[in-house]
């Protein structure tokens, strides 16, 4: 082995992305192998002291069986040799003294070489069976030039650099092995090398576990990965990358990082406990994942960045500290049968995403962000809008709500026959602010106007999602904005209800996440302006500072509705209504009790208008239930008669 191949070995890799997570910085460069210099032979002390390179000037061409003991010898195999240990497995130890050099084919049988590594170069061929390299000062196994190594039961324990690195045209097959703690790379691949690694053991790296990187190409077929100080694998080539059936946890950046335009393809593995993502590609990369099991994460699952691809399906992602899927822009991967759950977060897809996402499912979450249809009926043409518009009529008080979404429903017709006329729609807002007191029926005309936009084909699903500040704003940093894009991709296609609006906007609010939720608000309205409507409700006063509080609300929120109180005709006729659907009668001593009782209640701000009349009903049943009890067998009449007996005080 020449030192200047040595030094070609130990060239420092390059920089590549932190992979903890979204943000891409700098990564500590990895030392492969670095140089040594020959020294001379030494055996032990005595003339007639047995050598291993003794043994082998005197056995020829013949396989040499090393009688059991220890041995300290600089040693080189220059010529074919088998070496066999002479009693079981470990008993013949060999203290090297520099690296033993391996320059033609030879083959080790249950030897244990420690104070120095193998060197495998020229076109030699290696064969190691249930061999150990222990405290190699430098890299353990190194395969050059255009050798080959094959490996079983070998085991590679404390290396100061690498524990195996295969460089230049070489090649590599562990199987059954076991490399751990060592310097650098457990196992690092560079130039053109190929090295498999089946059923191997592969822990407590300083650096990654299994680092490749040129052309080099890796298969790992089962085994594990575990406790590496970086990345567990970490695939930098162009090569060729297959990992099928193996556990890797412990990372303490990704578990698996694809960094390069590799052919990589990653099935039925498990990553478990990394301190950053489980698996990321990185821009550029396409990789193929499937059947992946993603658990306990310090940062995201699948961490997919800006104007990467690749095709990731049936997998599962669970207890992850960022969100379970990160897309990030220009982005194109497809999701294919993806199962998230009990994670904070299910997915972040940057708006300049053009991922495919196919049967992503999650529960458990805090916040869901997938990209789904929207969740209301399908488009109904069979809808009657003028039996809607009666039905808004039917309700109780409202006059000039009423008027208000008569015309709009005008309006928006005409907008319809224009189009539908190759004609320019007039300027127009759907969005709405209804200010009003609680209980005024804000929130039953809501569902009513979706509906009735729906019948008119201007929304595709006209359902009602109701949220409050609690649905949208975050309890942390960066928290904000997915909540309430999540609950704004729900209301696509339909009514976005969001009771006490003002409350996104508290008076001296400051740094209050809720401004974060009214800009996400504000941009989602530009970005999806026909997709649905956006109602936001509260108390008169407190709305128009709202409103004042955002240019964006000013220049989307141009109609405001305004829900007067009920008076007391109008809160005895919400009482009434009850009654006939719940088949009760009110009697003309009840009707006027309740008159009395409705207009001595106090007025205000918060006043409970038709809640309090349902609530007041409510009272009424009670109250009858009590009194007709007491009558022995009361007649169909008492059952259903509500007298002014049943009317609460005040």
């Amino acid at each position: 082995m020449t030192a200047s191949a040595f030094r070609r070995a130990s060239r420092r890799a390059g920089a590549g992305p932190e992979v903890a997570g979204s943000r891409p910085a700098e990564l500590p460069p990895s030392d492969p192998v670095p140089a040594t210099d020959p020294s001379p032979n030494r055996a032990p002390a005595g003339e007639d002291a047995v050598t291993v390179k003794g043994l082998i000037e005197a056995a020829g061409p013949d396989p040499v069986r090393v009688p059991a003991g220890r041995y300290r010898e600089r040693l080189e195999l220059a010529r074919p040799a088998t070496l066999t240990a002479g009693g079981q497995s470990g008993s013949v130890i060999v203290e090297l003294d520099g690296d033993l050099v391996v320059r033609a084919d030879a083959s080790l049988r249950g030897l244990v070489f420690t104070g120095g590594g193998i060197v495998v170069g020229a076109a030699a061929t290696l064969v190691l069976e249930d061999c150990e390299i222990l405290d190699s000062p430098s890299t353990a196994l190194a395969v050059l030039a255009s050798a080959r190594v094959r490996a079983r039961g070998l085991r590679i324990t404390v290396s100061g650099g690498n524990g195996l690195y295969v460089g230049d045209d070489a090649r590599a097959h562990l199987r059954d092995s076991t490399i751990e703690n060592t310097g650098f790379a457990a196992v690092h691949l560079a130039d053109r090398a190929a090295a498999e690694l089946q059923d191997c053991v592969v822990r407590a790296s300083q650096e990654h576990g299994v680092r490749a990187a040129d052309e080099s190409s890796l298969r790992v077929d089962g085994g594990t990965i575990g406790d590496s100080r970086m990345s567990g694998i970490s695939a930098e080539t162009a090569g060729r990358i297959e990992v099928e059936g193996c556990v890797i946890s412990g990372s303490g950046l990704a578990g698996i990082l694809v960094t390069a335009p590799t052919r990589a393809r990653v099935e039925r593995c498990r990553v478990t406990d990394s301190a950053g993502s489980a698996l990321v590609a990185w821009t550029g990369t396409e990789p193929r994942v499937r059947d992946v099991v993603i658990e306990r994460t310090g940062k995201n699952g699948l961490m997919i960045a800006d104007g990467a691809g690749g095709v990731f399906e049936d997998c599962e992602i669970s207890e992850t500290l960022y969100p379970a899927v990160h897309v990030g822009a220009a982005a194109t991967p497809l999701l294919r049968r993806i199962r998230i759950h009990d994670a904070d977060q299910d997915m972040a897809l940057d708006s300049a995403a053009a991922a495919v996402v196919e049967q992503v499912e999650s529960s458990a979450v805090s916040v869901s962000t997938i990209p789904l249809p929207a969740a209301g009926p399908a488009p109904d043409p069979e809808i009657d809008v003028d039996e809607l518009i009666e039905e808004l009529e039917g309700l109780v008080g409202l006059a000039s709500v009423k008027r208000d979404i008569t015309a709009q429903v005008s309006l928006m017709r005409t907008v319809r026959r224009r189009q539908e006329a190759g004609l320019p729609p007039p300027p127009t807002s759907r969005h709405l602010v209804f200010a009003g007191n609680p209980g005024t029926g804000k929130t039953t005309v809501a569902r009513l106007y979706g509906r009735i936009l729906h019948g008119l084909g201007m929304l595709e699903g006209g359902h009602l999602v109701e949220a409050d500040r609690g649905a949208l704003v975050g309890e942390y940093v960066g928290h904000t904005a997915p909540k309430t894009t999540a609950v704004f991709r729900r209301a696509l296609g339909g009514v976005l209800f969001i009771d006490e609006a003002y409350s996104l906007a508290p008076v001296g609010g400051g740094n209050d996440f809720g401004q974060e939720a009214v800009a996400t608000l504000v941009k989602l309205m530009e970005d999806h302006r026909d997709e649905l409507v956006v109602i936001v409700a509260g108390y008169p006063d407190d709305m128009h500072r709202f409103i004042d509080s955002n240019p964006g609300l000013a220049s989307r929120f141009t109609r405001t509705l305004t829900f007067e109180d009920y008076d007391v005709a109008e809160l005895l006729a919400i009482v009434q209504q009850q009654a006939d659907e719940h088949r009760y009668t009110l009697d003309a001593g009840a009707r006027q009790a309740l008159l009395d009782r409705l207009g001595g209640i106090a007025r205000g701000e918060g006043f409970g208008n038709g809640r309090l009349a349902r609530q007041l009903f409510q009272s009424l049943t009670e109250r009858h239930a009590l009194r007709t009890a007491a009558i022995g067998d009361p007649s169909p009449s008492d059952l259903e008669t509500i007298i002014a007996q049943d009317v609460p005080g005040p």
